[in-house]
């Protein structure tokens, strides 16, 4: 009995195939001999293969498209790849062009600036700033080499930017006007009130040497005087916000907001000659008739 369970279970498979293989011979002998008497078992067989046939053919056809649809993402994944490349391309090239764009104005407002001065300036871009927080100050990409000199002012069409502090043959270092160190010679606009004014290490000025007598209001301009001989006349230095007349001595303090935003700066004037302040009219004399 297990015998034959064994063989049973073993050669099935086998029996089934040869049993398929013999009743098709046995159909395509009846087939020639007689083509009417096997029409019941041509359908017979049609109707048994049908379903197998339809579902191997729905089989090729969903594996056919799901192999389309894979080359087709593909493919997509790539042209979305080379899409985003020419996004980011024209990208960056839109964000140079609008840089240039912005340069360019700077620019034009920085030679419109420049038709307006007397003096002989030399136009410089900053290209690095002092980390520290001992100075104020940036360095420019003009030198001795291109007739820069310590001492020199530095301006912008915004207002007073410093004054030359160190060169090198290509390079200089300006030090700020809101440094410590710096002081420049100015009058209160509306005014006329003299002062000195100096820098807070911060983004201020204060007004020193303003006496108490002279009348001073928040808003007022404050411009430089002149007279120390590295800044023309009647450049912009700021705007006063506060004004304190309490205390004692003979002056009052004033703070100042600079005119020029110090975080932004990126092109300046460096003026290698300063103007000379036009001569002193002298009094005509009258001249007497003598009378006989």
């Amino acid at each position: 009995m297990r015998i034959r369970d064994f063989l049973f279970r073993r050669y099935t498979l086998p029996a089934i195939i040869l049993l398929v293989l013999l009743s098709a011979l046995i159909l395509m002998s009846l087939r020639v001999k007689e083509r009417k008497g096997v029409d019941f078992f041509d359908g017979l067989l049609m109707e048994i293969c049908a379903p197998f046939q339809k579902g191997s053919s729905f089989l090729i056809q969903k594996v056919k498209a799901g192999f389309q649809d894979y080359l087709f993402l593909v493919h997509l994944k790539r042209e979305n790849e080379s899409l985003r490349k020419k996004i980011a391309e024209l990208q960056r090239e839109n964000d140079q062009m609008r840089e240039m764009a912005l340069a360019h104005e700077r620019l034009r407002k920085l030679l419109q600036f420049r038709e307006t001065l007397t003096s002989t300036v030399i136009a410089a871009e900053v290209i690095g700033r002092d980390p520290s927080s001992w100075f104020k100050s940036v360095t420019v990409n003009k030198g001795e080499k291109d007739g820069v000199r310590r001492g020199m002012a530095v301006i912008s069409p915004e207002g007073v930017i410093g004054q030359i502090f160190k060169t090198a043959p290509s390079h200089s270092i300006v030090l700020l006007a809101t440094d410590y160190n710096s002081a420049i010679d100015s009058i209160v606009q509306r005014t006329r009130a003299k002062a000195i004014v100096e820098g807070t290490g911060e983004n201020r000025y204060r007004l020193k040497y303003l006496l108490r007598a002279e009348e001073v209001d928040v808003g007022d301009k404050v411009v430089t005087s002149g007279l120390s001989g590295n800044f023309p006349k009647g450049l912009m230095i700021g705007e006063i916000k506060k004004v304190d007349k309490k205390g004692h001595g003979i002056f009052q303090y004033a703070e100042l907001i600079p005119s020029v935003d110090f975080t932004r700066l990126e092109e300046v004037l460096i003026i290698k000659e300063a103007p000379l302040p036009p001569p002193e009219e002298k009094p005509k004399k009258e001249k007497v008739k003598k009378t006989k």
